[in-house]
């Protein structure tokens, strides 16, 4: 059973010291165990502090910006989305890999997440369920190792986790494997890229994010909304042509995500679009009709639960 009392370090955080102590001193080697400080953990033996590991059931609190820059490296954050009865909602996450290809991933409540939207260009996904985005600008891959750039192949990187405020070095390092599949790069910087990961329920409150830096002088920055519920749109059903809503009577009540930066009301291309408030069920794909979208357009193409372009009615 885990028990909360005061020790002393030998660094400025856990992930950086080297023992455990009692006292302010440091006269005194604190128990051999496991310490934890919310966000690592790391077992103390013999009056020598172990291998970092992450606490999976601690996190840094959602609704900030994060930024990351330095090396190469498999940067990992532990984020909390809450765990009251409102923490529910869409978890909208914006991440942007300014130039150099940086890639993401998320996993909740055994799920894993990996779709993104562009602002500038709309869908991006790996090929694998289970594997990195990596997006960027195609233009700037000179750092890129050849190892794995552009064909795939394995790398083996440093570990950097979320503490304190900052990403700092675990001591352990992980081979990531990178599919040709994984990549996929825009011919100019993609912007802050949006994910969007639905909370159902309270629990689990606990989000598992991993980003890749596979490039030398990797930089990003990362904001995670706590949950909320979607704006809602009116529609109709979903139509194999973009002719064909024009006759169509609004009676659908949908959901969507903004992903450019304007602040408005309207749905937008590039934009997610769910059956639901939580952003677990996305449209299918087709046209739709509404009346929550900038003049003079009418209809919404739907791909992959992404309008990728808007129209008026012929």
């Amino acid at each position: 059973m885990a028990v909360n009392s005061t020790y002393y370090l030998n660094a400025a955080d856990l992930a950086t010291a080297t023992a455990v102590y009692l006292d302010s001193a440091l006269s005194l080697i604190a128990p051999d165990g496991f310490y934890s400080d919310g966000v690592i953990s790391r077992e103390q033996s013999l009056g020598i502090l172990l291998t970092a590991n992450a606490c999976p059931t601690c996190g840094t609190p959602c609704g900030g910006t994060i930024g990351g820059s330095g090396n190469q490296g498999i940067y990992l954050l532990n984020l909390d989305a809450g765990s009251t009865p409102s923490s529910v909602g869409a978890i909208v996450v914006r991440f942007d890999p300014f130039s150099f290809p940086d890639g993401i991933r998320a996993v909740y409540d055994g799920n894993t997440y990996n779709t993104l939207s562009s602002p500038i260009d709309g869908f991006h996904k790996s090929s694998n369920p289970l594997g990195f985005t990596i997006v960027g600008n195609s233009g700037s891959t000179g750092t890129c190792s050849s190892s794995w750039y552009p064909s795939g192949g394995s790398i083996l990187l440093n570990e950097y986790l979320y503490s304190g405020g900052s990403f700092v070095s675990t001591g352990n390092s992980q081979t990531i494997a990178i599919a040709s599949g994984d990549i996929s790069l825009s011919p100019v910087s993609p912007g802050a890229c949006v994910m969007v990961i639905p909370k159902v329920n309270a629990s689990p409150n606990i989000v598992n994010f991993e980003f890749l830096g596979p490039c030398g002088g990797t930089q990003f920055n990362i904001s995670v909304s706590c949950p909320a519920l979607l704006p809602s749109f009116q529609s109709s059903t979903v139509q194999p042509t973009s002719s064909i809503p024009c006759g169509t009577a609004l009676t659908q009540t949908y959901y969507f995500v903004r992903v450019h930066s304007a602040i408005d009301t309207y749905v937008g291309q590039y934009d997610y679009v769910f059956q639901d408030a939580y952003g677990a069920m996305p449209l299918a794909d087709g046209f739709y009709l509404t009346n929550n979208v900038a003049f003079p357009n009418k209809v919404l193409h739907v791909v992959d639960g992404i309008v990728t372009t808007l129209s008026n009615c012929i």
